[in-house]
């Protein structure tokens, strides 16, 4: 390998874009399930008990999410506006999942661009 795959491979992008992925998908699921379930039942039911302990853990997993897009924004070389796009992904309900997919593809096709013979 040579050029920015070599880089990419080699800076360990591959694992840190697994560990963003995994947040990604845990976050994003969370705050699904807390804005659809967890809201309705506080307000319209009067039972807070799954707010009360669903969005202090989802404060706590963001960190850890957080912690992970500094590590994939460094490795990767990300500019600020791909790292404001990530963080803001964390905390909107289903932009997680749409970031994340789009930063995947954006991987995948700059690895498969530059490894020749690759046309995945």
């Amino acid at each position: 390998m040579s050029g920015a795959a070599g880089r990419l491979t080699s800076s360990g992008v591959d694992g840190a874009l697994i560990r963003y992925r995994v947040m990604s998908f845990v976050v994003g699921v969370m705050l699904l399930v807390l804005c659809v379930v967890a809201l309705p039942l506080q307000y319209v039911w009067n039972r807070p008990a799954l707010a009360n302990a669903g969005f202090p853990l989802h404060g706590f997993l963001y960190i850890i999410y957080l912690l992970t897009v500094a590590d994939l924004a460094r490795r990767a070389r990300f500019g600020m506006v791909q790292l404001i796009g990530l963080v803001c992904a964390g905390f909107l309900p289903g932009l997680a999942f749409y970031v994340e997919n789009r930063t995947t593809k954006r991987f995948r096709a700059e690895q498969s661009a530059e490894i020749p013979g690759s046309d995945a």
